[in-house]
């Protein structure tokens, strides 16, 4: 078993995730605090926005800010994380290009590695054909794809197309939302995009000499994915306010012939990456590492090279211990394997500290799962199964349907409680004029239409397998996509919606043959990232998802006052619907966003309000 994960391409999730779990707790062992003096990281942070001014910053700004670095600061290259997918100022959007074309200034565009229904395109990305002495140091790997295929970009303007050098800073984030490996090289048709710090490496070199320098860089490494090692500690970096470049107040010796990187930690701009080192961390700090490692393999051009040598120094590792372990158990009793294991364990983390210095590829947990396994696969395994099924049972039977419940038994969904950030769909249902229903009658009548009204939402809901998240006096906020990860969840939000309105329908035909008034529903839903989890305290524990996808979601519902739709569907979730079709109903601006929305709804919806015959 140990030695099949460590050879399989893909080990099963819950083998993933105590990977990870071991591998970030050795990474923060491993990485170091000494200075990293060949990079400087220049943040546009919130200081920075207050005093220069409020972003988008006006292109001669952003130019301003390159010049300053390469003119007077002489800096050896300049990686600029951000993307401009359209034009802004002609003079600052001229002078950006002349820098893009005479300065080493490497521009920025993001690919997307995420299927999307449309697929994302904005702007122009740059692409290079990929020479045959680059293919030739590309390590190849049956199990392994070479490139990572992109599925969409958002690139810049055309007038920064002829810009000399572009890196991609499209990344994907693992399930748990840790940023731990990234694509060296993405593909595009038949184009390639090199990540932003590679990029850097290659800027304002000859074919020859670009190809050399991705040969010295990652020969011993694949193209996709890479595992990030993270050898230096964030302290390890210099990181200056983008103010002070601009005011020309940095000591010149602090950035002369240093790379740098240019992004923001601000929290408005929404730059921000959990990695093992820490979360909340600027994106453009991922970058950083990445650059990095990249410097100290091109000082070392007779690195280590990369697999199988690390997997193979691991498969022996696993053969001699468990050797060992099967010779002492026939020689000893039993008990005395745990003191052996122990000591296999200890041992064992330190090579493979030793080995994640070397950045070599290899699975730190295949053999601890090995001496577990091998004293406690049955008692452990009932113990956990026990625990799991009831903590599950207990906390989400409020949550969600039984089909659900069963399913997350059924899959052993890992550590369903820890708040992580989910890609998912959010629909947030009210009552319309729930005061005016409900003024002039008694308190029994308001309370059994309150009752009715929830039961036609929440049955739809959990027919389609949603997350009640709470009920909101005389309506519900629900979500797709967590517990249990799926592709559609907005296709599963919108057949719910359209179900809720039918429900409703029904039950006000039903109140108007007894002479009762009805009532309309009205329903928002909006997709997008949120921390989903048990966010409660010691008093009472809550499982419920924070995001502004859940504050657009209740906007929207709100916002249908305005519409005679019932179901208001918002962009990001309209871009992510497959199996319905919408339509557009009008744009709105909505608190909190500043620019105007989009809004939609589906073209099969009908009326919670039957019309009067």
């Amino acid at each position: 078993m140990a030695l099949a994960i460590q050879w399989l391409p893909a080990p099963m999730q819950l083998v993933s995730a105590l990977e990870h779990l071991v591998k970030d707790r050795l990474i923060l062992l491993n990485a170091s605090e000494q200075p990293e003096d060949r990079i400087v990281v220049i943040d546009i942070d919130e200081t920075s926005l207050a005093v220069i001014a409020p972003w988008p910053w006006k292109r001669s700004t952003v130019a301003d800010l390159v010049e300053t670095l390469v003119s007077d600061y002489r800096v050896r290259g300049v990686g600029l994380d951000v993307v401009f997918p359209a034009q802004a100022d002609a003079l600052g959007d001229q002078r950006l290009a002349a820098l893009a074309q005479n300065a080493p200034l490497t521009l920025a565009q993001a690919f997307d590695f995420v299927p999307r229904q449309p697929a994302i395109q904005t702007g122009q990305p740059a692409l290079q054909p990929l020479s045959a002495a680059m293919k030739a140091v590309v390590v190849q790997q049956p199990a392994l794809p070479t490139l990572a295929i992109a599925t969409g970009y958002i690139a810049n303007h055309a007038g920064l197309r002829d810009a000399r050098c572009v890196g991609n800073i499209g990344i994907r984030p693992d399930a748990d939302g840790q940023v731990r490996s990234v694509p060296l090289l993405a593909q595009w048709q038949q184009g390639y995009s090199a990540l932003l710090p590679l990029a850097m490496l290659q800027c304002g070199q000859s074919d020859t000499k670009a190809a050399e320098a991705w040969g010295i860089a990652v020969a011993p490494i694949p193209a996709s994915p890479w595992e990030v090692p993270y050898s230096r500690s964030w302290n390890a970096y210099t990181v200056i306010a983008a103010q002070d470049v601009l005011q020309r107040t940095v000591d010149p010796a602090v950035l002369r012939g240093r790379w740098v990187l240019v992004g923001s930690s601000a929290l408005g701009l929404n730059d921000r990456a959990t990695t093992p080192l820490g979360a909340a961390v600027a994106g453009v700090m991922v970058h950083a590492a990445v650059l990095t490692s990249l410097l100290d393999r091109a000082a070392q051009p007779h690195a280590l090279p990369w697999a199988p040598l690390g997997q193979t120094i691991a498969a022996v590792w696993i053969l001699l211990s468990l050797g060992l372990c099967l010779w002492a158990l026939g020689r000893w009793r039993a008990w005395t394997l745990l003191p052996l294991a122990i000591a296999c364990t200890v041992v064992w983390l330190w090579v493979a500290a030793w080995l994640m210095r070397q950045q070599l590829s290899f699975s730190v947990i295949s053999p601890l799962l090995a001496y577990l396994l091998l004293f406690l696969l049955i008692p452990l395994e009932w113990w956990l199964t026990q625990r799991d099924e009831g903590r599950l049972l207990r906390t989400f039977a409020s949550y969600v349907a039984p089909s659900v419940l069963r399913q997350m038994l059924r899959q052993g969904v890992d550590q369903p409680l820890v708040p992580r950030y989910c890609e998912i769909t959010v629909l947030s249902a009210d009552m319309q004029n729930y005061s005016g229903l409900t003024i002039s009658g008694s308190l029994e009548d308001a309370a059994e239409l309150t009752r009715e009204f929830l039961q036609c939402l929440t049955d739809p809901l959990l027919a389609q397998q949603g997350t009640l998240d709470k009920y909101t006096g005389d309506g519900l906020v629900a979500f797709w996509g967590a517990p249990i990860p799926m592709h559609n969840h907005a296709d599963k939000a919108i057949e719910a919606a359209l179900a809720m309105v039918e429900s409703v329908r029904a039950w006000n035909l039903l109140r108007r043959a007894q002479g009762k008034p009805m009532a309309r529903v009205r329903i928002g839903i909006e997709s997008g990232n949120a921390l989903v989890g048990d966010l409660g305290t010691r008093f009472r524990r809550t499982y419920t998802a924070v995001g502004d996808c859940i504050n657009s979601a209740s906007k929207l519902q709100n916002a249908g006052k305005q519409y005679n739709h019932d179901i208001i569907v918002g962009a990001q979730a309209a871009r992510r619907v497959a199996l319905f079709d919408l339509a557009e109903i009008g744009v709105i601006s909505l608190a909190g966003h500043s620019q105007s929305l989009t809004l939609f709804s589906p073209l099969l919806a009908g009326h919670s309000v039957p019309s009067e015959p």
